[in-house]
């Protein structure tokens, strides 16, 4: 699928006036970015869209639920067959979780992503 480029923080990619455009792995890793970003609800018209950002914050979080929910926000994407790992990166400074993973496509791609912030 074609679709417009964003950046790291969801803005359109422009260059030289026009519109940047992605395709293949590139763009169904822009997919899972984007569902990541979402928190489950959100969006009206899909509600079941996202993932449940409560369940990484506060104390005494479990890495397991983290893991399963990071993974079920992957899976919604329907271009994605197996989750092969994810990553987790603390910054207790900055207070912010960092997530990184690699997946495998329906066609055998690999789709590997880093830095995803979750609930920032």
């Amino acid at each position: 699928m074609l679709t417009i480029k964003l950046d790291d923080v969801g803005d359109i990619e422009v260059a030289s006036g026009k519109l940047l455009m992605i395709s293949g792995p590139d763009e169904i890793a822009q997919s899972c970015r984007l569902i990541l970003g979402v928190q489950k609800g959100e969006w009206f018209l899909n509600p079941d869209l996202g993932i449940d950002h409560q369940k990484f914050l506060g104390k005494g979080v479990s890495r397991d639920e983290m893991q399963d929910e990071i993974m079920s926000g992957l899976l919604q994407e329907p271009r994605i067959q197996t989750v092969n790992a994810i990553e987790f990166n603390f910054n207790r400074q900055l207070r912010q979780l960092v997530v990184s993973f690699t997946a495998t496509g329906v066609n055998g791609e690999v789709i590997t992503v880093e830095g995803v912030e979750i609930g920032g």
